[in-house]
């Protein structure tokens, strides 16, 4: 065979290959990226629903309701013997939330848990504002709790009218305190997530260690902003209002329960 035959053979051969090699490569790397990109658009996607259902449940947290005349009325009373004062303007108009302890518990609960189960999708900033809300919503809701503790430890029912009506305007009394202040943790939530909207990443966020000190230190990222808050700055006077409360409810059962011996 003549020598530029088999050299002609030899370059199509390597001309051949190189191309194939070529094709191969480009395909796969820019077949993978094209899988990421649409993985990753996915998890945008999945982010940016969950950021508007959660921005949703938020803003539904600030309907209001109109308190009945008496409950508003009793409520301030029992503020004003206590020290507490309230501007009365619009005073009777609270969040829904506030209108009975247990719809209090059931949106915590719910909200809570929705949180809970998405936050591998939030950014930094969305992540720990959602925890600061969280952890303030679940102080509030601890109010209650501390209320109920008496009548639990004496074995009374917790739906006894006196117990529930006291409790009732317990709550009552809470958002008058606190309504302003939960509207504000609200809302730093809802704008932390515009701001995500409007710096959008594929960047996966920076791991986060929950131990004690994230949580309970005054200079951690949560404690920091949380302690400023009424909630925890005013802890006594509200702790006053909640421990009038469980008075006034084991008086009432007491009453009743001695009224029931006659």
């Amino acid at each position: 065979m003549p020598d530029y035959i088999g050299k002609g053979i030899m370059q199509l051969l390597v001309i051949t290959l190189c191309g194939v090699i070529v094709a191969w490569i480009t395909t796969y790397v820019f077949g993978r990226r094209s899988e990421i990109n649409a993985v990753k658009g996915a998890l945008l996607k999945r982010k940016l629903e969950i950021y508007e259902v959660l921005s949703g449940k938020l803003e539904a947290l600030k309907s209001l309701v109109l308190i009945p005349a008496d409950t508003h009325e009793a409520a301030m009373q029992e503020l004003k013997e206590l020290g507490i004062a309230i501007n009365p303007i619009n005073s009777d108009q609270l969040f829904g939330i506030f209108d009975s302890p247990k719809i209090l518990t059931e949106e915590f609960l719910s909200l809570d848990k929705y949180i809970a189960t998405k936050r591998m999708y939030f950014d930094n900033d969305v992540l720990i504002q959602t925890m600061r809300f969280q952890n303030y919503f679940a102080c509030l809701r601890r109010l209650l709790v501390v209320f109920e503790e008496p009548f639990v430890n004496q074995h009374l029912s917790l739906d006894r009218k006196e117990v529930a009506s006291v409790e009732r305007l317990l709550t009552v009394e809470l958002g008058m305190m606190l309504q302003n202040e939960l509207t504000d943790q609200i809302d730093k939530v809802v704008n932390t997530m515009k701001n995500s909207f409007k710096n959008l990443t594929f960047d996966h966020r920076d791991e986060i260690e929950y131990t004690y000190e994230f949580f309970n230190n005054p200079d951690g990222p949560i404690m920091s902003d949380l302690c400023h808050t009424k909630l925890f700055e005013k802890r006594e006077e509200i702790m006053s209002v909640v421990t009038n409360a469980a008075a006034l409810g084991m008086a009432a059962i007491m009453e009743s329960d001695n009224q029931q011996k006659k």
